[in-house]
């Protein structure tokens, strides 16, 4: 099991994924994304591992306490799809959630997986390929095709409508990779006494490369904070951040405002998991490009307004149950101006493993 939990380390950039369109969903007459069903090549990986574990895991105890949050649970997920508008894309999310929670409970009771080894050292070699080709997308103005199509890259030009003019690499916007390189370059960090000098200083110049051109100002926003608690051990500090152009702020701000409207109507089950997007309609007219139908940019308030105060009570209690490190200080900075950890499979996938790996106790 431990090579595919190293596969899976390596895979973890890449987004090559089966998209089943058939099964879209459309708001204001626009195909969503986020509503679009995907099986990834990481899911079957994690579908793998989970199939290997599922007798191994001897020292999970199904008792009374268990068997009470097991129903209860059950229980909020049926009334969260139940009272959602869009019951696929909530079925679907939650089929997410549910892999994802599978996947830390095995990482967590594996006794000999080795973070460097099985997780780090992997992920490294595929992160020098994934800053690479962000550089010379950045040098082509657009995406590079070819090969890098099954690393997950989509198509587009700089000069296309929409399209911010900066490093996708293999992900799906600059912002969600820029916040992927944040939490491998703390890992990084971490581990420069177990690398050779050559390629720790060969590996951070491309991180450092990559963090430019992506051009996410919530990633140095969250920098500079981390370079405050890191240098001046000052841990109280604003958890409100914004990335400072005008359409970016007024965007955001509607998008918050969007979700407060939810949460006031929804407040103790949510709108239903993935379902933000397909209720803006019902709370604002404010929206009517495509580009516009997004998450709100938090994932504090987009649990709040898809999963009620029961849900962002449990996501928050899942902080406070694990050790606190760099890698989950700059997911909760990121996260408060943007979505992606919750949203994107790369994102999430590298957010359990940094939870994972903090209950377990790892850098």
């Amino acid at each position: 099991m431990l090579p595919l939990i190293s596969l899976l380390s390596f895979l973890l950039p890449t987004q090559l994924g089966l998209h089943l369109n058939n099964f879209s969903s459309s708001v204001y007459g626009f195909k969503i994304d986020y509503l679009t069903p995907t099986i990834y090549l990481t899911d079957l990986i994690i579908l793998l591992i989970l199939i290997i574990s599922v007798f191994r895991l001897k020292n999970i105890k199904f008792n009374k306490r268990n068997f009470i949050i097991f129903v209860v649970s059950l229980l909020f997920i049926g009334v969260n799809i139940y009272g959602s508008s869009y019951r696929l894309a909530s079925f679907y999310k939650w089929i997410k959630i549910i892999e994802m929670v599978f996947l830390g409970v095995v990482l967590v009771n594996n006794k000999k997986l080795d973070t460097f080894k099985h997780f780090f050292k992997p992920l490294s070699y595929s992160m020098c390929v994934v800053c690479i080709l962000g550089i010379m997308q950045f040098i082509n103005k657009g995406s590079m095709g070819g090969v890098f199509y099954w690393l997950g890259e989509r198509s587009f030009l700089f000069s296309d409508p929409n399209v911010a003019p900066f490093s996708y690499s293999t992900f799906s916007h600059p912002n969600s990779f820029a916040g992927f390189l944040l939490v491998f370059g703390i890992f990084l960090i971490n581990f420069k006494n177990k690398l050779k000098k050559k390629y720790f200083w060969f590996l951070a110049s491309l991180v450092f490369i990559n963090l430019i051109l992506t051009n996410s100002l919530n990633v140095y926003l969250s920098i500079f904070v981390l370079l405050l608690i890191r240098f001046s051990k000052v841990y109280s500090f604003s958890l409100y951040l914004f990335d400072f152009t005008q359409r970016t702020i007024s965007h955001r701000l509607e998008l918050i405002n969007a979700s407060w409207k939810m949460i006031k109507e929804n407040f103790f089950f949510g709108v239903g998991l993935n379902n933000f997007i397909p209720n803006i309609p019902k709370v604002t007219s404010s929206f009517l490009n495509a580009w516009e139908l997004q998450p709100v940019h938090n994932i504090f308030l987009l649990v709040f307004s898809e999963a009620g105060i029961i849900g962002l009570v449990a996501f928050i209690y899942l902080f406070f149950s694990i050790s606190i490190n760099g890698q989950l200080i700059a997911i909760i900075l990121t996260g408060l101006s943007d979505h992606y950890w919750l949203t994107l499979q790369q994102n999430l996938l590298l957010f359990t493993y940094v939870l994972s790996l903090s209950k377990k106790g790892q850098k």
